[in-house]
């Protein structure tokens, strides 16, 4: 059995940390009905349960937020439909062109 090195599950963990990022900002965009309108994560939190399985599926959803802020949470699940991690993030909305900075 491969015993997996520190680089192989950084890896694994970052791919995870983009698969839930981009759940989330696909949920904040998809709530205003305006995929081009820039936004910006404010807030970010990822908690890691345990090793996946197989390919991995993220979901995200918006659960709450007004005008300008959408809060949203994604899970992302293993083969076996296990919840391998979740994150909760917090977007702001942009106005027109130009993310701010």
């Amino acid at each position: 059995m491969h015993e997996e090195t520190y680089e192989e599950r950084a890896a694994a963990e970052l791919q995870q940390c983009r698969l839930l990022h981009q759940a989330l900002r696909q949920a904040a965009r998809t709530r205003l009905g305006d995929a081009a309108r820039p936004l910006v994560a404010t807030d970010l939190s990822l908690v890691f349960s345990g090793p996946p399985e197989g390919p991995l599926q993220a979901r995200g959803q918006v659960i709450g937020g007004g005008r300008s802020v959408c809060f949203c949470e994604a899970e992302l699940l293993d083969s076996a439909q296990r919840t391998v991690a979740r994150a909760m993030g917090t977007f702001r909305y942009q106005r027109g062109g130009a993310v701010q900075r």
